[in-house]
Parts: structure tokens; sequence; C-alpha cells
């Protein structure tokens, strides 16, 4: 049984379907009209100001690989490239962006940006099943409203229902919840009001005390049999816990429960591109095509709008009128846990269309993390001394991301079909201040790093090791870890007995085991299958078997006991292995990665956060510890060395070799452009200082990955 806010059964659909008129055309989607009234809205606002540095666009190659970045998180291969360059000039780059968000690895590249959003944690409660939520919403391509108000008002146990993680995340405290809401749906910073009336914007304690009240009967409930931890799950009280006066205040006074209450003020009539309008008609149309496809396949209506619409055939644009009497007891797991129909009440406040603060933070984000800075800067942060940079502009965009129905595909291909995004940057020579302002018009785009996802990728994709390209045996080593396991030591009765308690020692672990090559290799992570995780409901099940001597498994047994006979002791001994390994290295996407990586990771150390604080963002500055990992680490070492299974060894080896086209190929594969007359000349000369020609191109490769062209986004 599902929580519903009503539901059709299919005689009543099939009725419904019969009486209807034929259904007509949907709604048009128009991107590429978007676009250009974006970039006129852009130059029409920056005529007001004074005249900023124009760049040129950007060429066909550096767009490619700026929109293979973009849309699908890795730079373009070889294949892609020809592609490209088969398409005619006028219709190839039109044509990339839509081949590269019609693949799954747009999913992967954007389910990071959401999940650096919503701070999705692998190993919180339930944090392996968000992470896949998340992967698979982006997928299907589940509106933005849907997807969050899922997100609010999920009820249930973690791992079998998603979304409560999001909740879940900050142990479903009320007001730690209100200012993730209030900071991550609308982009207004209203946590300090939960002390004292806000220094720097208009929000008062009151307001804060209101919004945290839709919080104020969701709990976090633990379920244990015999001290056993069955499952973790996000319930509702009968009672709220938000009660005013706040304690501090009250001193002797009677506390009474708050009334929830939206602070934010909602529109109350359609604006100039009648984007209220244009989004009703969407939402009727597709309430409409839910329910033919109801009375084709056998469903009710209400399953078929859990998906992309979930418009639950109501008005759209009315809050007030949620039929709450549908929604009563949920009884899916004995009992464990109860529908929230206050966290329903403040999902629809915050997805509302008429919230501005809702739509126009979001397409400021995403405009941010195409373009390198958004209108409004930090993206988070709206406040009345915070305008936009471009109003008009920011107002257009929201406008339009309403109107086809929170649409997060639309949205990004209509800003990758600007002329702003398809600008160059200001190079080096162009005074700071002048470039400044030229990236703050958008008449300029700032140069950006890749993300360490995209970044890691990249080089796994521009060395081939997506693929083994070694033959099996050629790489062979003797690889020695060490680790510390316990054995049971038996006392000669004819000597005396040890001092200290030696039998008497706690139990131990076994102590981890040493990483051969030590810090070497920190490319590596747990691959999370998303559709196997979402089946499973209750996460992966990852179990690493070792092999055991009689003598440690004897140990183990004695001291789970806890009791050890008068003449035996444990003690703890270095055990050396020796292996047998073929080091011929293959990597997985990092996008697939659990997430976040663990402390000092490839990624984690190229930016990515432990999404554990509501404020942290991805740290693009360059350090040390990055430095030395490209110039060290395993990731791109392997990726510079020569495979006899890829392409680029037949043209250094053999009857067919071809020093100047392996460079060609090189240049290609790493930056997506030929060199030029100087590089092929500096190339050829890395090429001979190597001892051998195999080692050279490696030593070209490395040289490549390690360059600023490479790193960023040109």
């Amino acid at each position: 049984m599902k929580e519903r806010l009503f539901t059709f059964t299919f005689s009543l659909a099939m009725a419904a379907i019969m009486a209807a008129p034929a259904l007509a055309a949907p709604p048009a989607l128009d991107p590429s009209g978007v676009a250009k009234t974006l970039d006129k809205l852009l130059a029409e606002e920056n005529g007001t100001r004074a005249k900023t540095r124009l760049a040129p666009a950007v060429d066909d190659l550096t767009f490619l690989r700026r929109i293979s970045i973009d849309l699908n998180g890795r730079i373009p291969t070889e294949a892609e490239i020809k592609k490209y360059l088969s398409w005619t000039v006028e219709e190839r780059r039109t044509k990339a962006i839509q081949e590269f968000m019609g693949r799954e690895q747009f999913a992967d590249r954007w389910a990071l940006f959401f999940g650096d959003l919503l701070r999705v944690r692998y190993n919180a409660n339930g944090g392996n099943s968000f992470q896949a939520f998340v992967h698979e919403a982006v997928r299907v391509n589940m509106p933005y409203d849907v997807m969050t108000r899922r997100l609010l008002a999920a009820s249930g146990r973690a791992g079998s229902q998603p979304e409560t993680a999001f909740i879940l995340g900050d142990d479903a405290d009320p007001y730690a919840m209100t200012g993730v809401v209030s900071q991550v749906f609308m982009g207004v910073r209203i946590s300090c009001a939960q002390c004292h009336d806000h220094p720097f914007d208009t929000w008062t304690r009151e307001e804060f005390y209101d919004l945290a009240a839709f919080f104020g009967k969701t709990q976090r409930v633990e379920h244990r049999v015999k001290m056993q931890l069955l499952g973790v799950f996000l319930n509702e009280r009968t009672e709220t816990m938000i009660k005013w006066p706040p304690e501090d205040k009250a001193k002797g006074k009677t506390r009474v429960d708050v009334k929830a209450q939206f602070p934010f003020k909602l529109d109350e009539t359609d604006g100039p591109n009648k984007q209220l309008a244009r989004f009703k008609e969407l939402r009727d149309f597709q309430a409409a095509e839910a329910k033919a496809k109801a009375a084709k396949v056998g469903k009710s209506v209400d399953d078929l709008l859990d998906g992309p619409v979930a418009v639950g055939g109501k008005d759209p644009l009315d809050v007030n009128s949620e039929n709450k009497t549908a929604i009563g007891k949920i009884d899916l797991e004995g009992d464990l846990y109860k529908a929230s129909l206050l966290r329903r009440d403040l999902a629809e406040y915050v997805t509302n269309p008429r919230n501005r603060f809702y739509s126009q933070s979001f397409v400021n984000r995403v405009w941010a993390e195409m373009i390198g800075r958004g209108f409004v800067n930090p993206v988070d942060d709206f406040r009345n001394d915070n305008p936009p940079s471009h109003t008009k502009t920011l107002a257009y965009l929201a406008d339009e991301f309403v109107a086809s129905g929170f649409n997060f595909r639309f949205l990004v291909e209509a800003i990758a079909r600007t002329e702003t995004y398809q600008r160059a940057h200001l190079d080096g020579t162009v005074p700071v201040p002048e470039r400044m302002e030229a990236e703050k018009a958008f008449t300029a785009t700032p140069a950006r790093r890749m993300m360490s996802e995209a970044l890691f990728d990249s080089i796994v994709q521009a060395g081939h090791l997506f693929d083994v390209k070694h033959k099996p045996g050629e790489n062979t080593q003797t690889v020695i870890t060490y680790t510390q396991v316990a054995v049971v030591v038996k006392d000669d009765p004819s000597k005396p007995k040890p001092k200290g308690g030696a039998r008497d020692a706690m139990p131990a672990m076994a102590g981890p085991k040493m990483m051969a090559g030590g810090g070497y290799d920190l490319e590596r992570g747990i691959e999370v299958d998303f559709k196997k995780t979402l089946k499973n409901k209750d996460g992966l099940d990852i179990e690493k078997m070792e092999a055991k001597s009689a003598e440690e498994l004897e140990a183990e047994m004695m001291m789970k006991s806890g009791k050890l006979p008068d003449n035996v002791r444990i003690r703890y001994i270095t055990k050396e292995v020796k292996s047998i390994v073929d080091d011929n290295p293959k990597f997985t996407s990092s996008m697939r990665m659990a997430a976040p990586a663990p402390a000092g990771h490839f990624l984690r150390v190229f930016g990515q956060t432990d999404r554990g604080t509501l404020d942290e963002r991805r740290d693009h500055s360059p350090s040390m510890r990055q430095a030395l990992m490209m110039l060290n680490g395993k990731l791109t070492n392997e990726a510079a060395r020569v495979g006899r299974l890829e392409p680029l060894y037949a043209l250094l080896v053999g009857d067919k070799a071809d020093l100047d086209a392996a460079i060609r190929l090189v240049y290609r594969e790493a930056l997506t452009r030929e060199p030029t007359a100087e590089e092929m000349i500096e190339a050829k000369k890395i090429v001979k200082d190597g001892a051998t020609i195999l080692d050279g191109i490696s030593d070209l490769r490395w040289a490549l990955f390690n360059s600023n062209e490479f790193r960023f986004i040109m």
C-alpha cells in the first residue's frame, strides 16, 4: 500500500478516457528560443553598465571538449572527435549537445551536482540507496519539483525508502532541517535566525520557528531487537516539539505549540511570460496522458503519476486545497511509521510555481555550474543586499524553467545553447579588473578547473584505462602485504608465567593490511551498482572473505567466548603474505563510486567534500598534494604508459609505425586538438630523450596530463 493524495481505479480511468476528447499536442519546449532570449536580455542589461570586453566564441573542438566535460563528465574520445567533425559546421554544436544529453553518462555527471546539493553520503543511514535514487531521478528526468516533494514528504525506513535519507542525514533535527530546506531549495540563509533576528536580512526568529514547525513532529527512530539494530526510520510524533517562546526566552512563561507557517512570499499573479498558465497547461496535459496510459496498462493513474509527472490530479497551482483526508496512517511495516501532513504541506509550499525563491535559486545554481559564476553569488545567499547581477535575465530563465514543468534537462540544454556559454576566456594579458568585470557581465567565461571526478575520468579516458591495455602476463610482479593476526600460545608449565597478564588481553580485530606501495595507489573506490541498489532496497552487501589459518580461527573463537584456560594466552604476530599479481589496471568511472570518497583519495584531494557541512563547497584552488598526486600517482603514471592493446601502440611499433601520427593522436586524446608546429618539434625531443620510443611517448603523455590545459575547461 502506498501513500496517496487520491487513487483512480482502472474502471474509473477507463470511463474518464471514454468521455474525454482526444489529447491535444503537449505545449512545446523551445530551448533554442530560450537561449536566444537569454543572450538578448544579458546584452540589454549589460547596456546599462560600463562597456566590458567581449570574448569571441570558442572554436569547434574547444566547444566539443567543454560540452563533453559539462554534460558527460569527461573529455571526448578520438571516435567522438571524428564523428563531430563529420557533421556540418552549422549543425555540429547542436547535435553534440543532444547526443551527450542522451547518454547514460549525463546522469552520472549530473547526479554529482545533485549529490553535492543534497549532501548525499553513502555511509549515512540509507545513503547507498539515496545515491542510487538521485542517479535514477536524473536518468529518467524526474521533474525537480517532484524530486523535492519526495525528499521533503517521505516517511519510512532508510534504504527501502531512499528519499528519507535526506532528512535522516541531519538526524531529523527540526532546527537543522529548517536551515537546510531554506538554503538548499530557496537559496536563503535563514539558520542564524534560530537564535536571533537575522542581522543582514529581514528574517525574524519567529519566522524561523514558524518554518521549523513543519518538522516539529518528525523524528528519527531506531528499531532494535536484543540490542541488534534492524533499521532506522523516519516517523511522526503525536505532539510537536517546536514551542514558543524559545527556552532561553521563556523565563517561567507557558510555552505553546508553534503553528507551522511558510514565511516566504508567493506570487499572487502570473508574470509577463505567463509561466504559471503554461505550467498548468503542461501538467494538465501530462495528467490526461497518464490517465490514457493507465487505461492501456491496467495501472492506477496514481501509480503512473508517481513517476516523472506526479501532479496528483489536482490544480498544480493550488496549495491549500490538498486532499489531506486520503493521507491517513501508513502501515507498510507493522505501523512503524506514519505519513507527515506537515511535511507534505511544506513540500507543496516550497515547490509551488508561485515561489520565486525556489525556481530562481535552482536555475542560478545550474547556471553557475555551467558558466562558472551565478547571477547571485554565493549561489545560496539570496538577500536584499546581495541582488542578482542581471535581474531580468534570472527572472526569465526561472520563468521558463517553471513553464517547462521544472524540466531539468530542458534547463541544461537551454544554457548550453546560449552564446554566453560558448564564449571564450580572456587570457592573462588582460588586466585582472577588466577580466573580472567581463566575467561578471558574462561577456567572457571564467576559467574553470575540472571537478575532481571529471579530471579522474578524463585521465582514465585519455590513458585507455576503462579497459585493460596490456596483454595478460606482461606486468607480473610480486606484492608483499603485512597484517597482524591473533594466535593461541600455550604456556610451558615448566617455565614461569609471563608477567603483564598477556592472556587476559582484550580481544582485538586484526590490524589493517598495508596497501602495496603505501600511498601510491589512492585512486580506487567502491563502485555502486545503482540499479541493483534500488532493487535491493536494503542497500549493497559488500563482503570481503579472507582465508584464515586454523590457528587464527581458534584464537578468534577463544576471544569471542571471553574465557581462556589458565595455560593459554593470545599473542599477535605479523604475517607476511606474498602474491604474484598481473598489474594490468582497469578503472571504473569515478562518478559511480560511493560518495564521498575516503579522505586522501584522489577525488577528495582535488576538491570533493565530505558533504557533511551545509556551507561547504568544492575547493578548486591548487595544492602541493594535488601536484604530487598528478606527478607521482598511479592513475597518471598508468595512463601515461603505452599498452600493447591500445591504438597508439600500432603507430609506434611495427611496419605501420608513424611517430608524427602518434604524437597527433596523443594530443587529440589528451587536449582535443592538433599540436602546433612548435609543439610537434618539442614533442619529438621529449620522445627522443626516452629510453625507448614507448617510454618517450609515455613521458609526453605524462607531461600533457600535468599541463594546465588538460586540467582546465578551456
